[in-house]
């Protein structure tokens, strides 16, 4: 009931049948898209890591993971991170170690190309950085592929919907049809009587042609055709007592179960 907000009315056929409709709904889009997701994990685990990391691991991915491999320290202020164009770089000497570490944590060996010498001091430019988030998307890709190939050989699961309930608090009340509608229907019966052999020659050859559209529609009630059961959803918020004119507040279930 997506696009019906409470406590809109319709009638009780109505309502059931668009409520099973749409749970069918529900059960047919939750199988294709893990159909879907399926085929998307059985296509990446053939990419190579370079093409798994172009296509699967994106430039926000790796700037979140940076954080966790290179923390900031006291001299990068209110950067996020110790990686960025400027950030102070000590080179590794007997009697200091390599800030940011770029050889231990990631295997990066810089050159004179990826430092900027200012002041007796050196830093990382543009060159560097880039070179590390390639190499921190490569090292992602590498896990990300190797989980996705390990799942898929274990065998992918799949979540199969084989029976449920559909439980639907209910107001019920009962409406009358005007005189215009009762004669309406009157004639619309008559019509259908002296019609009746007519439609029931032409039934078989219309359903072979496939010429005639069928449209399927709800049948009028035999017990009291002028009178129809509304419902609509109970909404405690709303002054039900007094502003609807209710029979009976109850509660609907439905049991299904799906047959392929």
């Amino acid at each position: 009931m997506a696009d019906v907000e409470s406590p809109v009315q319709v009638g009780f056929a109505e309502f059931i049948a668009r409520l099973i409709s749409e749970v069918f709904d529900s059960v047919i889009t939750s199988q294709i898209d893990q159909e879907q997701r399926y085929a998307e994990m059985v296509a990446s685990a053939a990419l190579t890591e370079d093409a798994y990391a172009v296509q699967q691991i994106g430039d926000s991915d790796v700037a979140a993971e940076i954080p966790s491999l290179f923390p900031p320290r006291q001299e990068d202020k209110d950067k996020p991170d110790a990686i960025y164009s400027g950030s102070p770089y000590l080179p590794d000497r007997k009697d200091q170690e390599e800030s940011p570490p770029l050889l231990a944590v990631l295997g990066i060996k810089l050159s004179k190309e990826n430092l900027t010498e200012e002041g007796g001091g050196l830093f990382l430019n543009q060159r560097a950085v880039d070179a590390v988030y390639e190499k921190v998307r490569r090292q992602m890709a590498a896990i990300h592929l190797g989980l996705v190939k390990q799942i898929i050989s274990r065998g992918l699961p799949r979540v199969v919907v084989d029976s449920g309930k559909i439980n639907g608090k209910l107001t019920f009340h009962l409406t009358e049809s005007t005189l215009s509608q009762a004669m309406e229907s009157g004639t619309e019966k008559n019509a259908a009587v002296a019609t009746e052999t007519k439609i029931g020659s032409m039934a078989r050859a219309s359903v072979l042609s496939g010429s005639t559209k069928s449209v399927f529609t709800l049948p009028r009630a035999r017990i009291l055709p002028n009178v129809k059961l509304m419902v609509k959803q109970a909404d405690d918020t709303s002054p039900q007592s007094s502003q609807v004119k209710a029979n009976v507040y109850g509660e609907v279930e439905i049991t299904f179960k799906t047959i392929t």
